[in-house]
């Protein structure tokens, strides 16, 4: 049956005309005012009961839902499917015994420092102006209570919670009365458990509230809807008794949808069903917001009211960890975007939070501030914590300069420079040791590590009775390594995270020992206490003895969300599971604290065979690492903005005005397509359109009116902008880009490789051409994703700029290069104008779209992208990389990583014409040294 629904506007002339109605206030009237709701309660004991079980202190602000929901799902009487809400009567009734613990939880629990809300206030002065007397709660707190005492208007108030007061009740009070329907906190006869819940209320009660009901109005606002001892055995069971609530029943909704009226529960459609016409919806934005309208509504009549806001009781003060405290140097706008939305989405889907349909920013401020990683302060603004700012910002060592992880490779030269890239160009190992900084937020440092431990990690044949594929280290246990380090680190210690990799070892070391909690656990050891001296030797035996849940979080915001995002378990088993890798691998596993318990180390020793380092093979085994060749485009515009225009070409409106820059566009169809807003009087492309036919049209509807190849034109135009501003040479007909030669010949680029600093010359000096390392470009689509793909090559100039070679002469140089081109090399280049592309950004660049200018020198590492530019387009800085599990041989080179999905899709060949001699393979196996099918190359 579709609700009939009415507005505020009709309900406030309920309050003004006929009898006084009777509010009906339930638990979403006091959520403002501090007092949580069911699904919060569920959560505040299930986390009191599981901190009791572990040990923990109550106020411990370590402990996540990561920490007690996977607890609370193993409980017998938990049902997923329900939902936290409806685990209320089901926790309450399970855990919150003997009755005496529940009296005092709810006790704590009510005994908030929050102001009473503006809506309760309204509430207040509507009692006072007697334009509501009677008002029901299903609540027990006493919020109402108090704010009526605070009105200097409101001389005395009845207040119903135990069976003496019934005889107070009254169908027409000379006082306000409230109705507390399932009792009080002080005289506790709530209705909590199960049986409580699905009982029925006390039968001389609701005989005395069904005369208040036939005779009065019924506003319920803040109410669910769901309890059978309200619905059913007060409202439903009266129907005949009251006349079907003549005077009827408003029921008020918060952001009510007439499409979802079946979200409703089953008991509100029985009461509509069962009083027809005299049922309706009211839709609010809130508690807060209605009772602020009626009472303007009122007060415009004649009222004047005196508001009085009140404070009661101060804040408890709980030690908080570094990664809870507030940054507030930094700002919301540092935190990348694209990245939050994503990790928030993921942490929500494995603790089960409702993700919505459409997110949207306020959503988002929501969550961050719910999982600490912002906080609001009483001015409204969002500043971000330590752990949120770690996470999420683009360059967090802005306000954490510890923040770094500092990469050694120490060994033998022939070791080093066969482990290290980009040593083509005649670069010499200095020494015999190799240093990388990493920064970034910490999923980049996580991914810039463990791909360096991968490309270290080489796998290798064992032959044996039957030959295998071995790995030097298990791959997830060096994952399980950094992971460690990162999320357990001590930030405030002025020292980096460390790895070194040497020859026979990987060790990783980070500041922070053993946190009290750890270390008393390990203390609590069957063979009694544990010297200080010995404490590493304790802590590695017991684990290795196979103890498990020893466990405490330094970081607990950062163990939240690396929870949430799978990379780890928050079970006390990551050290274990590091160790049992490496019996397994027949690797040799130390760990525990040292120096004086100040930091954490872990080393896990080579297998002890000896690798032939030039017959090694990349053999297929159960795990192998890829990577492809796309940037994924993390955001785009949500509109382009267009108008119409004289202009039939692109060269039109570029001969027509008379400014330097113009932002990248389309001519089509009489009209100019941009991302930048024309409706900004600076937009230089306003002298070329008809200004008063302005009109914007979202990214899907251009693609759905005009077709995905128009769309790829203005996004390439941007690409176009972008690779001037890298001093990038364009070769539009054939789709590549690559640099020019220097005035003084060859040129070189520095820049970030995998492992080190490296130097790469680009454009080379041959017997009568020149060679430039080039790449050709496209973006392409893969559902609801856009990437940028990347291919090597190179091409072949006579005067190092723009005068091409003859076909024929390219076709013979290409031979050549075609068999030096292996994986690794290839994997290299990738890396390169990958790098050459983000300016060296960490995680995501924008395209830089900008005013013409164009530095004569090398790329910029120092750029940051504007996230209040809605015009700009952010793309992923990394290569996607993936850990497959058995993946064909013949099926690798067809297979790409869509890294948001989670899913393997099958790519789209390039056109071939008489520019493309061959295809490179466009997923990269690492560190396979078998040669490439032949390698592509590009002529004129």
């Amino acid at each position: 049956m579709q609700l009939k629904t009415t507005s505020i506007g009709h309900l406030c002339s309920v309050l003004t005309q006929g009898p006084d109605p009777i509010f009906l206030l339930g638990a979403g009237a006091s959520v403002t005012s501090g007092i949580p709701l069911a699904d919060e309660m569920v959560e505040q004991i299930a986390r009191e009961e599981y901190c009791i079980e572990n040990r923990y202190a109550a106020a411990d602000p370590r402990i996540r839902r990561s920490d007690w929901y996977p607890w609370l799902k193993n409980q017998k009487w938990y049902r997923e499917e329900r939902g936290l809400a409806a685990h209320y009567p089901y926790i309450v009734e399970n855990i919150l015994q003997p009755r005496e613990r529940r009296r005092r939880f709810f006790r704590d629990i009510l005994s908030t420092s929050v102001p009473p809300s503006t809506g309760y206030e309204c509430v207040a002065e509507l009692i006072a102006r007697k334009v509501v007397r009677t008002i029901l709660t299903t609540n027990f707190d006493t919020i109402l209570q108090e704010v009526c005492k605070a009105n200097r208007r409101i001389h005395h108030t009845d207040v119903i919670q135990t069976k003496s007061d019934y005889t107070q009740l009254s169908t027409d009070p000379g006082n306000p009365q409230i109705v507390y329907l399932h009792g009080s906190v002080e005289h506790y006869t709530d209705k909590n458990s199960l049986a409580e819940i699905e009982g029925s209320l006390d039968k001389e009660l609701v005989s005395r509230l069904v005369p208040l009901l036939r005779d009065h109005p019924l506003i319920v606002i803040g109410y669910r809807g769901a309890e059978p001892s309200v619905m059913k055995h007060l409202l439903i069971n009266h129907i005949e008794e009251t006349d079907g609530y003549r005077h009827g029943i408003y029921w008020c909704v918060r952001n009510y949808r007439e499409a979802a009226f079946d979200s409703l529960p089953q008991f509100v459609h029985e009461l509509a069903g069962g009083i027809q016409g005299n049922f309706q919806i009211v839709p609010i934005a809130g508690f807060d917001e209605v009772m602020e309208e009626l009472w303007e509504d009122v007060s415009q009549q004649g009222f004047d009211a005196e508001r009085t806001r009140t404070a009661s009781g101060t804040e408890k003060t709980v030690s908080q960890p570094y990664d809870l405290s507030m940054l507030k140097e930094a700002s919301e706008d540092d935190f990348e975007r694209p990245l939050l939305r994503i990790r928030l989405v993921q942490y929500c889907a494995r603790t089960d939070i409702r993700i919505p349909e459409e997110i949207r920013r306020d959503w988002i401020i929501q969550q961050i501030c719910n999982r600490d990683l912002a906080v609001q302060t009483e001015t409204g603004e969002i500043l971000p914590t330590v752990g949120g700012y770690l996470l999420f910002a683009q360059h967090p060592q802005h306000h954490i300069q510890t923040a770094q992880v500092i990469v050694r490779l120490k060994g033998a030269r022939e070791w080093l420079a066969n482990v290290l890239e980009d040593t083509s160009d005649d670069d010499d190992i200095a020494g015999e040791h190799v240093e990388r900084v990493i920064e970034g937020n910490l999923w980049s440092q996580l991914e810039a590590v463990y791909e360096i431990l991968a490309t270290v990690n080489r796998p290798f044949l064992l032959k044996d009775e039957v030959s295998k594929t071995t790995y030097p280290y298990p791959p997830d246990a060096l994952r399980e390594m950094v992971v460690n380090a990162l999320v357990h680190r001590d930030y405030e210690i002025l020292e980096p995270t460390v790895v070194e990799i040497e020859q026979a070892c990987i060790r990783v070391r980070n500041p922070g020992g053993l946190i009290p909690e750890v270390e008393r656990q390990v203390k609590r050891a069957p063979d009694g206490e544990i010297a200080p001296d010995a404490l590493q030797i304790a802590f590695e035996n017991q684990i290795k003895d196979g103890i498990r849940g020893i466990k405490g979080y330094r970081n607990a915001v950062v163990a939240d969300l690396f929870y949430g995002a799978g990379d780890m378990e928050k079970a006390g088993s990551g050290l274990s599971a590091v160790w049992e890798l490496g019996e397994k691998n027949n690797n040799e596993v130390h760990f525990g604290p040292v120096d004086d318990n100040t930091a954490f180390e872990i080393t896990i020793h080579r297998r002890p065979e000896v690798v032939d380092e030039v017959t090694r093979t990349a053999a297929h085994s159960n795990f192998t690492r890829h990577a492809s060749n796309l940037l994924e485009v993390v955001a785009l515009p949500e509109v382009l903005w267009h108008a119409g225009t004289r202009a039939r070409k692109a060269r039109e409106v570029w001969e027509n005005t008379d400014s330097a820059w113009l932002p990248p566009f389309l001519p089509y169809a009489k009209r100019i397509f941009t991302f930048h807003n024309l409706l900004d009087v600076a937009n230089p492309l306003r002298s070329q359109i008809d200004v008063n036919d302005i009109q914007k049209v979202t990214v899907e509807g251009f693609i759905a009116d005009y077709g995905e190849r128009c769309f790829v034109w203005l996004l390439n135009e941007c690409l176009y902008r972008h690779f001037q501003a890298q001093n990038l040479c364009i070769d539009k007909n054939k789709m590549r880009a690559y640099f020019p030669r220097t005035d003084e010949g060859p040129r070189a680029i520095k820049y970030q490789a995998r492992i080190r600093q490296a130097t790469r010359t680009v454009v080379k000096r041959k017997s009568g051409h020149w060679e430039h390392k080039s790449f050709w470009f496209r973006f392409e689509r893969f559902a609801d994703t856009w990437t940028l793909v990347l291919l090597p090559g190179y091409v072949f100039t006579t005067d190092g700029k723009s005068e091409f070679l003859e076909r024929d002469l390219v076709n013979r140089l290409s031979t050549k290069r075609e068999g030096r081109d292996y994986n690794n090399i290839v994997h290299n280049d990738l890396v390169f104008w990958a790098r050459v592309l983000s300016a060296g950004q960490h995680s995501t660049f924008a395209l830089n779209t900008g005013p013409s200018d164009v530095p004569d020198k090398p790329v910029s590492l120092n750029e940051h992208h504007d996230s209040s530019n809605e015009s700009q387009i952010l793309v992923k800085a990394n290569l996607s990389t993936t850990v497959v599990h058995n993946v064909e041989a013949e099926d690798v080179s067809l297979a790409i990583t869509d890294m948001r999905d989670g899913l393997w899709a099958q790519h789209h060949n390039v056109e071939a014409d008489d520019v493309w001699q061959d295809q490179r393979l466009e997923t990269l196996e690492l560190n396979q040294l078998t040669p490439l099918e032949p390698a592509v190359s590009q002529s004129r």
